[in-house]
């Protein structure tokens, strides 16, 4: 994994390819680290899913939520999956005090990710409602 500078801060949040028999994954070095977190189990999820189209060409990412396409959509569940687990979700929302946000803020993820989670526990027979849709440009340069 290496950072760069090369996109400024409002740019290209990060990417993955391929390059003499080795995956690389470039992230934005402008990001808060927060987001590198989430934008680093992005890229990671491409190359456990996604093999075969980095190796083609790069995977560039600067929409993470995107719902248009179903590698981005499939990159996005799994990276929600993978940072927030369900007992944590769990755990917080049995507090009646909690709202999302909160939960969101405890959990050090964004809004959008955490939508993405919720709508994975809810495809798995979890019993939620989703407070905020899918976005699909929260994190558009």
């Amino acid at each position: 994994m290496r950072e760069s500078r090369a996109y400024g801060r409002n740019g290209l949040k990060g990417y993955c390819y391929f390059s003499k028999r080795t995956i690389f994954v470039v992230l934005n070095a402008f990001l808060p680290e927060v987001e590198k977190r989430i934008v680093a189990m992005h890229e990671a999820a491409h190359v456990i899913l996604h093999r075969d189209l980095i190796r083609v060409a790069p995977m560039k990412d600067n929409i993470i939520y995107d719902m248009t396409s179903k590698t981005e959509y499939q990159a996005n569940l799994f990276t929600a999956d993978f940072l927030i687990s369900d007992d944590e979700v769990e755990e917080l929302t049995a507090d009646e005090d909690m709202d999302y946000f909160r939960m969101c803020k405890a959990l050090h993820v964004s809004p959008d990710l955490m939508s993405f989670k919720l709508f994975s526990m809810i495809q798995r027979g979890y019993q939620y409602k989703l407070p905020q849709g899918l976005n699909s440009t929260f994190l558009k340069s």
